[in-house]
This record gives structure tokens, sequence and C-alpha cells, in this order.
């Protein structure tokens, strides 16, 4: 019997969802506690008064404010690295093309990389830029889902101010959650052989004495741990965990790739804290691993499976193809199962090589919205708005007006729910279709047929869904798909999070209405069930048609 398919599986689930009720709680804690005498000097450093106003308005406006310099700030570094420090090997600035694009990768959480880093970027531009990006971005999504949280606990009308203040909230999270993590996660890989240096460039001999390398080397540690943390992805060499010093050891591959759902999972309980309702999350947890489950079974059993045509050359079992071979198969599946399922584009093999189901389940965790455990707070909300779809449609279906949480969900909260339904389908099918229609288009995607589209479809799934992972023989530093693929990834990120404050906003102000006893239960197996029902039906089905082209016409090439 082939124990790691079974057991490895097991493993990891555990481990990711054991911590997250007490790191849930922690969350809840820290965002909700009184401020400290810490905080608030900070808050007075960066000129943030602590009584400002607290509507959904000025926070979304801080919100992008912040993003906006962010932008920037990093567009300027990477442009002007080779006049910055840090830089031993004198390596140029980046084109405009490639240093907005990946500006804006960075910025909305995305991580999405035309480059390798080790050749393209110094030490500089990956610890002063892309590492603090890192922390922002991902405190942007937390503070968000902390908000639409904060409306669904009020009870009271006219609350509006309650929903905090984004610079507060920054502040919590990225020193009281994603620093200690990050910490502690950078001093375990430092002992596992991970570099956290500032010397960039080492001599070294090669086995034999016949030549000389350069290795390059940095402040990796520092950037992988809170590229894991904080579901960004975005790796320091081009290879990403697949390549030795990112992701040297068993034991760092087990420690990263838990470290990708982590916070997303924690978060979930976190909701529970702040409505009161322990059982709802619960439901709301156990669908995310349900769908996770399913997902990582299809891609396991496809993965493990015996190739026909080269049955002749070896007798072991799986697809070892682009798999690295310290992993191997299984552990290299729930890797490439569990960053596609957050917002997280770091991978320890290439996907390109994955069987055509195998690809697609990756595909289909991206096309839901990554509401799967999702990104960190990203993930989370994207989920409830599924739920509120779903509890308006249970009850038009029992008769009832809908309301969730005692919130009536009235005219112009659906149409904001609908709207952030079409997000993923304009990325991907809109700008998608645009993309084949270029006349470059055959050396973008580098191979024609169904793997093809396959590869073009990934890519604007995982730039709208701000995930940042890619099928490796796409041509992502082409200058046009540079342009296409920054408004991709601005789409999927303000797309949702502008729709999830305005909602937040209707939601505190909203006349609290008391549940009724002929309301539909929002916890237990049925709603859980319908929940994933809605998730598949709106979510996933859209994309059906070019499913169908894409990996599913691929699996039956080979089959037939």
């Amino acid at each position: 019997m082939n124990w790691p398919l079974l057991v490895y599986p097991a493993i990891f689930l555990l481990l990711v969802l054991l911590p997250a009720p007490v790191i849930g709680r922690y969350i809840y804690w820290l965002m909700e506690h009184p401020s400290f005498k810490g905080e608030s000097v900070l808050l007075k450093l960066c000129g943030i008064r602590e009584h400002s106003d607290k509507t959904w308005r000025s926070y979304l406006i801080s919100l992008l404010l912040l993003n906006l310099i962010g932008c920037v700030v990093l567009l300027v570094m990477l442009m002007c690295q080779k006049f910055l420090p840090f830089n031993p090997s004198h390596i140029p600035g980046m084109s405009f093309p490639m240093a907005l694009n990946t500006a804006i990768s960075f910025v909305t959480n995305t991580n999405w990389q035309s480059y390798n880093g080790a050749t393209a970027l110094s030490a500089f531009s990956q610890m002063v830029g892309l590492t603090v990006q890192n922390f922002l971005s991902a405190a942007s999504g937390i503070a968000v889902a902390i908000v639409l949280f904060r409306s669904l606990k009020r009870r009271t009308q006219g609350c509006e101010t309650t929903l905090g203040l984004f610079g507060q909230d920054l502040i919590r999270i990225c020193f009281g959650l994603l620093l200690p993590l990050s910490f502690i996660l950078a001093l375990i890989l430092v002992s596992q052989g991970v570099p956290q240096t500032f010397h960039s460039l080492i001599q070294i001999h090669s086995i034999d004495s016949s030549s000389i390398q350069h290795l390059t080397l940095g402040p990796v540690a520092s950037q992988e741990a809170i590229k894991q943390i904080g579901t960004n992805g975005g790796g320091y060499y081009g290879a990403n965990s697949a390549y030795p010093l990112e992701n040297p050891t068993a034991f760092t591959n087990w420690l990263e790739m838990i470290s990708i759902l982590l916070i997303p999972a924690a978060l979930v309980c976190t909701y529970g804290e702040y409505i009161g309702n322990r059982k709802h999350s619960f439901t709301i947890l156990v669908s995310m691993s349900v769908l996770l489950v399913l997902g990582l079974g299809v891609s396991l059993w496809q993965q493990t499976a015996n190739d026909p045509a080269l049955l002749h050359l070896s007798s072991s079992s799986g697809l070892w193809e682009g798999i690295e071979s310290r992993f191997g198969v299984v552990l290299s599946t729930i890797w490439g199962t569990a960053t596609s399922a957050a917002s997280n584009g770091s991978v320890n093999a290439m996907l390109d090589s994955f069987s055509p189901f195998a690809g697609m389940v990756a595909l289909m965790n991206i096309l839901s919205g990554e509401v799967i455990f999702g990104g960190v707070g990203s993930g989370i909300y994207g989920m409830l708005l599924f739920v509120i779809l779903t509890v308006f449609l249970c009850g038009l279906m029992v008769g009832h007006t809908p309301t969730y949480l005692g919130k009536p969900l009235s005219l112009d909260v659906m149409k904001w729910v609908i709207l952030t339904m079409l997000i993923m389908p304009v990325g991907v099918l809109l700008l998608g279709g645009l993309s084949i229609c270029l006349p470059d288009i055959s050396q973008v995607i580098g191979v024609s047929g169904p793997h093809g589209l396959t590869r073009l479809l990934y890519a604007y799934a995982s730039t709208s869904g701000n995930n940042g992972s890619a099928f490796g023989g796409f041509n992502a530093a082409n200058s046009l798909q540079e342009y296409l693929l920054s408004v991709a990834m601005i789409l999927g990120r303000y797309g949702m999070m502008i729709p999830v404050l305005i909602i937040a906003g209707h939601f505190v102000n909203a006349k609290h209405i008391a549940v009724g006893a002929g309301e539909f239960p929002i916890h237990g197996p049925l709603f859980s069930f319908l929940l994933m029902s809605c998730i598949v039906l709106i979510g996933m089905l859209a994309f059906l048609p070019v499913l169908i082209l894409g990996p599913i016409a691929e699996f039956l090439q080979g089959v037939m």
C-alpha cells in the first residue's frame, strides 16, 4: 500500500486545522483589545489620529492611498535599482512594463513574477521593495476582512464609526500577527540552511574543481517566511520553493506548505468569534476543507497513476516529470493543490508538467474565486460573499425575506454581491479572450492545442484571482501581456475589496432584525452542501466551455 498517499494528506489537513481556533481567537483579541502605548506612538509617527473618521469610505480611501503610494515607490525602486545599494552584480533597472507589472503584482498580493529574482533583482529591491509589500498587501487583505466581520457583529443601527481605523488595523496586523509568525518561521528556515545574509554573491567550486560558479545569496529567509505566511508566493529565486536555498529539507517543505493555509484557516475561526456563532464558522471551515480534499483526491489519483507510455522504462508509480525528487509526487501534489486553493503563487514542482486533470484542479481552485481557504483576508471575505448569496437564495425558496445574522439582504447589497461574481469571468474570459486574439500569442503560450489554451487560461485566472502561480511555458515577459495581466491583477484585487467595504457600510447601518423560528439554519450539513453547490454552480461552471477546450480536451487526447 502507498502509505504516503493516505497519511500525508491527512497529516497536512490536521496541521492546518488544529491551530486554527487558537490563532483565530488570538486575531480577534489582537484586533479588538484597547490600544497600547507603543501603538499610539506608531500612529503618531505615521500622522494618524486615533479619533479620525471610521466610516467605510475613509477606510477605503486610506487603503487605496497606501496601495497607490506603495506601487509608485516600488515601481521607481525597480527601475532605478542599479543606483541603489546592495547590488554587487550591478543588475540594471527593470524596463517600465516589467517594473509596472511587478509593482502591481506585489501590491495586490498576487506576486506574479515574469523574471528570475536571482538575476533580475538586487538584494535591496528584494528586501526593501518586495518583502515590505508582502507585509502590507497581506495586512490590507486581513484588514478588509476584519471590517466585514465588524459590520456583521453590530446589532444597533447607525454605528458606522465602529468599522475601525485602517492605519490602526494595519499596525496591529503587521506587528501583532504577521511579523511574529514570520520571525519564528524565518529563524527555523535559517536553522535548516536557508540564507539570511547581506552577502549577495559568493563563488563556489564545482565538484571536480574544473570551474567556478557564482551563487546568489541575500536575505532569503525573511522573504520566504512572509511569502508563505502572507499567502504572497513570490520567490527570491526563479525556481521558487523547488530551489534548495528556498526550501532545503523535507522539514522546511512541510513547514512552508502548512504556512500557506495557516492564517486563512484561522480567520474563519476569527469570524466565528466576531459574530458569536462558532457553529456557523465551523460549517464554513468544513465546507472549505471538503472542497480542498475533493480536489486533492482527484489530483493525487491522476498524479500517482502510471503513465502507460513509460511502463517499459520504469516500474515506479506516478508522473515524475517536473517533480522535485527531494519531495516526490505526493508532497508536490499537495503543495500544488494548497497553493492554488490560497492566493499563494509559490510552487515546489512545475504545474505545467502536471497531468491534465491535476492541472485543472489547480485551475478550478482559482476560478472558484479562491474561496477554498483562499488568501489571507481575501479568502474569507470572498467565501462570505458566497455565504450571503446562498442565504439569499435559500431565503427566497422558503418564502422569507432574506436576512443574514439579523442583517437584511437588501437589493443594494445583493447588487454588489453579484458584481463580485463577475470579476473572475471578466478577468479570465474577457481579458484572456482579448489576449488570444493578439498576433504573437503563439510565442506567448509556446505550444498549440489544448495545453496552450490551458496555459493562457491559467495565467489570467492566476492574475485575476491574485494567485501568482503559472504554467511554466507561458511567456510572461511579453510587454503586451505584462500590461494586460496588470489590468487583471488590479481588477481581481480591487474589484473585490471595494464592493466588500461598501457591503460592510450597508450592514453596519442596517437595522437589526431578530432571527425568527422559520429562518433557514446557517450551520450543519445541509447548509454546507448548499454553500458548496453554490460555489461550484456559480463560481466554476461559467468556465466550463473553456475547460472543455483546454484541460478536458488534453485529457481526452491522452486516452484516445
